[in-house]
């Protein structure tokens, strides 16, 4: 036996031994284990789990402690996405219109904005528009200053944007056009005017035919009253009258003229016939009651049918600016 001396050493040698291996198994057991990287796929793989009852190495793979039956790859995580790009500055949310410009309403249409004028192919120059906030109101809403600036508009289109087409050509379209704004205008606020007196339809109607501005100008009386014939606002027979002399004659009259007719003998019927009275005068005629209109005097005992009909106004049965009987530049 080891004596006393030799054996109490190797006994505290043990001891420290037992003592430090007690303390590295338990630093290790609260350790994770210990893995082995794939070296192709990088996928982590446990070394120390066996495959589960009835499965090999080859017919699944380890995902922690689930067990999948299949090959790896068919679990090959979704790409991750990527973070939307971060914006330099908050200009790129600003468009470029500044915000602090007049919008007008998505719907809203200038109606000026285009023209059957040919020299208005282009598009209508702004300033001949009519201005937005004059859109739909009508010319006996607005002030004489307000006026006066739509009817410079109506001069420079005159002046510089006429085309010169004849009146045959535009005459039927500028009718048709007005028929239109007299059936839609506001009852209420119309008028028998230009476009029924609205200040857009009548800015429409001197851009697309200023040929018939011209007209106005150079025959004003008949230019107006073959628009209402055509409008159907009065009888084209308005200005015919019988004569009163008992002979069944007709006359039309002008307005800008006042008639004088005379006849020397008075006729009335008898069994035998007409039979004539003389020994006194009879004078009679439309009067204009402008004291500076023409005078025009007519003896219905010595005048003939023809010359009757040259001395009288127009036949509105016949519109002068469709059938040619006028031209521009006539008067």
């Amino acid at each position: 036996m080891f004596k006393k001396n030799t054996w109490i050493p190797i006994l505290i040698v043990l001891l420290v031994v037992m003592g430090c291996g007690l303390f590295y198994s338990k630093r290790v057991a609260n350790q994770e284990p210990v893995k082995i990287h794939h070296p192709v796929t990088g996928e982590p793989v446990e070394a120390s789990k066996p495959p589960p009852p009835g499965q090999t190495a080859e017919s699944g793979h380890w995902h922690g402690d689930e067990w999948h039956a299949d090959e790896h790859d068919a679990h090959v995580p979704a790409e991750a996405q990527q973070p939307p790009p971060i914006k330099q500055s908050a200009a790129e949310d600003t468009p470029d219109t500044p915000q602090t410009q007049p919008q007008l309403p998505a719907d809203f249409v200038n109606p000026t904005s285009t023209s059957s004028n040919p020299l208005f192919a282009d598009g209508v120059p702004e300033h001949l528009q009519c201005p937005p906030e004059l859109i739909g109101v009508y010319s006996r809403e607005i002030d004489a200053e307000t006026s006066d600036g739509l009817k410079r508009i109506g001069i420079e289109i005159l002046e510089k944007w006429n085309p010169n087409r004849p009146l045959t050509e535009v005459y039927p379209a500028f009718i048709e056009a007005e028929r239109w704004y007299h059936d839609n205008a506001d009852p209420q606020r119309s008028g028998l005017g230009w476009g029924a007196g609205q200040l857009d339809w009548q800015c429409q109607l001197a851009l697309d035919f200023p040929e018939i501005g011209v007209l106005a100008m150079e025959d004003p009386e008949r230019s107006t009253y073959v628009r209402m014939v055509e409008l159907g606002e009065w009888d084209p027979d308005h200005n015919m009258f019988e004569l009163a002399d008992g002979s069944g004659r007709t006359f039309r009259t002008d307005t800008d003229k006042k008639y004088v007719f005379t006849w020397g003998a008075f006729y009335r019927e008898t069994e035998d016939g007409f039979e004539s009275s003389d020994g006194f005068r009879h004078t009679s005629g439309p009067n204009n009651g402008d004291p500076n209109a023409e005078v025009i005097e007519i003896n219905l005992d010595t005048v003939t049918d023809e010359e009757l009909e040259e001395l009288g106004g127009w036949n509105f049965n016949i519109n002068p600016y469709t059938t040619g009987h006028y031209k521009l530049g006539d008067k």
